[in-house]
């Protein structure tokens, strides 16, 4: 009997311990978003305040990415989206709420000025094409980020003071990458970084680089294209082929190959942590173009 009241005595303080994270969960406030950075921008702002989904995941197309059932499920039960302008949104926001009437979409970088994708910086803009990877410019980092802690405070105004102090402290983070970014780039000698995917022109306007593009308005160059890519690319001394995660390398090797055995790197536009991110795109940079 002993035993058993001991055993009986365990699971009662098993429960009560779990019961704790049970109530924390049903607490908190539930969001989509759209991208992966977004989901980190907002676990700053907000904490254990909310829980997060994201639709598009590290190494996904947001150009064509379709939302998964179980993504579906979740969304049915968020009360914010926080939309970005990425381009699967445009099929698949007016689903998001026919799917969930209730919830609010959020256009998280309202206000944000968006720039023609360039395959060389300050040269000529692939026409009708605006580059939606606005979260590796920092300044446009801090307007959606304002947008994201509006709309929290919106949904959960008795939270309001944390999600103010938690923005201010994520801005002040976002200040403090940039600066560590300059530093990282200041003994650069060489200024433009070749592409497969023009998915860093706002990095490169930011920090004065140019960016050089072997796809235009997302396909891959013909002949005489990648010709004068390459021709470009010796011109400059380049000497690193950059490539997004969750394509196939095959292409930027070959280019790499053409270029007398340049260095591939792999890089991803949608990781989730952006302050890492940022630093390791700018330690790439730096060891690219010294």
């Amino acid at each position: 009997m002993k035993r058993l009241g001991i055993v009986l005595l365990c699971a009662a303080l098993l429960l009560s311990a779990c019961a704790p994270a049970a109530v924390e969960q049903a607490d908190q406030l539930a969001v989509t978003v759209s991208v992966l950075p977004q989901a980190f921008f907002v676990r700053k702002i907000a904490g254990d305040l909310v829980s997060v989904q994201a639709i598009v995941g590290t190494g996904d197309d947001p150009h064509t990415y379709e939302p998964t059932a179980e993504q579906m499920r979740v969304l049915t039960k968020s009360r914010l989206y926080f939309s970005i302008g990425v381009e699967f949104e445009d099929a698949w926001l007016p689903r998001f709420g026919a799917a969930n009437p209730t919830m609010t979409i959020v256009d998280s970088a309202a206000g944000v000025q968006r720039t023609p994708v360039s395959t060389i910086f300050g040269g000529t803009p692939e026409e009708g094409e605006l580059d939606p990877h606005i979260w590796f410019s920092p300044e446009r980092v801090k307007l959606v980020s304002r947008n994201i802690a509006q709309a929290l405070e919106s949904a959960d105004p008795a939270n309001k003071n944390v999600y103010r102090a938690n923005l201010e402290a994520w801005l002040n983070e976002v200040d403090a990458v940039d600066v560590d970014v300059r530093a990282a780039l200041a003994g650069i000698s060489r200024r433009t970084f070749l592409v497969i995917h023009p998915a860093w022109s706002y990095f490169a306007q930011e920090y004065e680089l140019e960016m050089l593009s072997v796809e235009t308005h997302g396909q891959e160059p013909g002949p005489e294209e990648l010709g004068a890519v390459l021709q470009l690319a010796r011109e400059n001394a380049v000497d690193t082929v950059f490539v997004q995660k969750g394509i196939s390398q095959k292409l930027a090797q070959s280019i790499a190959d053409q270029l007398g055995g340049a260095r591939v790197v792999e890089l991803d536009p949608m990781a989730e942590n952006w302050s890492e991110a940022m630093l390791f795109l700018a330690a790439q940079l730096a060891e690219a173009l010294k």
